[in-house]
């Protein structure tokens, strides 16, 4: 008796062995992916100065992009309190930090022979010249040591008064050129001492850069208070829920300061300011502005600290 073998069929095959696995991309991505970051890794390993330099350097282009359009928001918002501030309180030898494109210049109640603005941002240099000019400074110079370009732009002589665009902070080394021009009668900042990177650091500079009875004149929004703070002058655009958006600051500040040029919407200045020895006075006030999510993430704390004679 003849018996037939029975060939089987693709299905049975498929049954019999499995189904045929397609090729493998998920893998293949995985791994392709490691090995990108790896070596992004050992180049920034290798090249970590370079690589530092060249992404500050994006950041700054891209905070001065952002602040070139927010400016005059900006400015809008703080004027009405930081005018007044500067028209009585601004004397004699002036240091002023992190002055951006200098709008704050317009609110100078006399020029010295001169006033030095500490800029980190290179791409705001330009705009803070021009700003010079139209406050009446006679000439801008640019401090050879820290500014690119300073030697092109200083083309003419000086004629009073003089305002020096320096390149630095006052959170590590005092720039030479801030020192070797000190001491000063007054220090100011509008909307600064939220990205420095370390805040006691700067506070500390300053009250040293002063002479005895000097005066740091200052404006910064500041985190929000509880409803117990004394300095608390009003609340502009009717009442709100403090600890929540004190909350709110908290929780975005990491992703915040990112974006923004190192902006920290829960810096305690104040305060920091009234713990520190040096100071024989700071007296300040506190707005809280309520009417749009930005005026509400930003109050402000604004006044005079008058170092110790």
């Amino acid at each position: 008796m003849t018996t037939t073998e029975k060939v089987p069929t693709s299905s049975a095959i498929q049954q019999r062995h499995g189904q045929r696995e397609g090729y493998p991309w998920r893998r293949v991505l995985f791994g392709c992916s490691v090995v990108l970051l790896c070596w992004t890794i050992g180049l920034y390993r290798e090249y970590q100065e370079v690589a530092d330099m060249r992404i500050k350097q994006v950041q700054d282009w891209t905070y001065a992009k952002i602040w070139s359009h927010a400016s005059e928001y900006s400015a809008e918002r703080i004027d009405p309190y930081r005018g007044p501030l500067w028209s009585e309180h601004i004397r004699g030898n002036v240091l002023e930090i992190g002055p951006g494109l200098g709008e704050a210049l317009l609110h100078l109640p006399k020029l010295g022979a001169r006033y030095v603005a500490l800029e980190p941002n290179p791409y705001l240099h330009l705009g803070l010249a021009e700003n010079a000019k139209r406050a009446g400074f006679g000439s801008v110079h640019y401090d050879l040591l820290t500014c690119p370009n300073a030697a092109e732009f200083n083309t003419g002589g000086e004629k009073g008064p003089v305002l020096a665009i320096v390149n630095g902070t006052l959170d590590g080394m005092v720039p030479q050129y801030v020192a070797d021009h000190g001491p000063y009668d007054t220090v100011v900042s509008s909307l600064v001492l939220c990205s420095v990177d370390d805040l006691q650091a700067t506070l500390d500079s300053i009250l040293g850069l002063l002479v005895p009875g000097g005066r740091f004149v200052f404006i910064e929004h500041v985190r929000h208070t509880d409803e117990s703070d004394g300095s608390v002058d009003a609340t502009v655009g009717g009442g709100f829920n403090v600890g929540m958006w004190g909350w709110i600051q908290d929780l975005l500040t990491p992703v915040w300061s990112l974006f923004t040029g190192n902006c920290h919407l829960n810096r305690r200045t104040a305060q920091a300011l009234e713990a520190m020895e040096g100071w024989g006075s700071v007296r300040y006030s506190t707005l809280r502005l309520s009417d749009t999510i930005m005026d509400k993430m930003g109050p402000l704390a604004y006044g005079v600290a008058t170092k110790s004679p």
